[in-house]
């Protein structure tokens, strides 16, 4: 039965206050260790029934940040919102936790920065409408309305990365909006905006021409699925290392080892002090579906640990800007943020 598509309710009144937030702050997820004029997030005000964010900010969920997103943002969230032409509130608590896995796979595991062809063959946007409880009617949605999937087409491509259970308890989470600093306008502006229709470059993939370049790391991601890692284990090697996989820092993951400068390592790092495996375990099932348990944390450490695998890194190294779409670095070099 064709889907019909009725007007979008209101957004729901925030309930983040700045009570709320400081403990955000305290938890090192709104950390910022570069001080500005401007602060770094602001509370919206009571009168605020749906987001009205000040010039230089965004509309940000606290689900994102507990799921990995950190101030500044990285590169490759701004390449994701630009990409799919979405602003960050549409992208789903799910998406983000897909794009903080993707990332610290890429850094902690394969040792490179998150590859932009090596996402495009994996994963592919589709659009959530909200039910409206009458059959074959949806409504669309302002906040969450992109999922990041894997491509399923191709038999073997589930099986090309390794398992990623998400979880589906986020109940509410659309209600903990606040403003986020936009810090160099990496991410879209906000202008409230209503996808109405998944937009065709959502689907796209890699180029013939350059799919044979991407077989080396396929190659290393079997290899890292049949040795037992998943996304569970990636989040918890993620919180061990107590780092936010979409934050701009000046280190890569497996970069973050012995005779790393200090100042270095606090730009990276949301606590000076490793959080207790309960609280690591209680993040990851936060976060992806599955009874994860304290004693499983750290089960799968990153490059720079003693015990990580030892892949051999034949293939050449690509940045995330690798096969960039040309509209995309120039959005960078105008932005300065190549």
């Amino acid at each position: 039965m064709p889907v019909r598509l009725v007007a979008t309710d209101d957004w729901r009144p925030s309930s983040m206050t700045e009570r709320r937030l400081l403990e955000l702050e305290r938890e090192g997820l709104l950390h910022h260790h570069t001080p500005l004029s401007s602060p770094e997030w602001i509370a919206p005000p009571a009168d605020h029934r749906e987001p009205k964010p000040p010039k230089g900010y965004v509309v940000s969920f606290a689900k994102f940040h507990r799921h990995g997103l950190g101030a500044p943002p990285s590169h490759f969230i701004g390449a994701l919102c630009h990409h799919y032409g979405v602003e960050l509130q549409n992208s789903s608590s799910n998406a983000i936790t897909i794009a903080a896995v993707f990332a610290a796979v890429c850094e902690g595991y394969l040792g490179m920065m998150p590859h932009w062809e090596l996402w495009l063959h994996l994963y592919k946007g589709e659009l959530f409408n909200a039910p409206t409880g009458t059959t074959g009617v949806r409504k669309p949605v302002r906040a969450g309305c992109l999922n990041l999937v894997l491509k399923m087409k191709k038999t073997e491509r589930p099986w090309e990365y390794i398992p990623v259970g998400l979880s589906s308890n986020h109940a509410g989470w659309d209600s903990q909006w606040f403003y986020l600093r936009n810090d160099d306008d990496l991410l879209p502006a906000y202008t409230g905006c209503l996808i109405m229709e998944r937009l065709e470059n959502w689907t796209y993939g890699v180029v013939q021409a350059h799919q044979s370049r991407l077989d080396p790391l396929l190659d290393a991601l079997k290899k890292l699925r049949l040795e037992g890692l998943s996304a569970a284990l990636v989040l918890s090697a993620v919180h061990h290392q107590r780092v936010l996989p979409l934050m701009s820092q000046p280190l890569r993951m497996d970069e973050m080892g012995p005779g790393v400068s200090s100042r270095d390592l606090e730009a990276c790092r949301v606590s000076n002090k490793a959080p207790a495996d309960d609280d690591v375990a209680a993040r990851v099932r936060a976060a992806v579906a599955g009874d994860f348990q304290p004693e499983h944390v750290n089960g799968f450490p990153m490059r720079l640990d003693a015990g990580s695998i030892d892949l051999v890194r034949s293939f050449l190294v690509y940045g995330f800007d690798s096969g960039f779409p040309l509209f995309l670095k120039l959005v960078f070099v105008l932005t300065g943020l190549q």
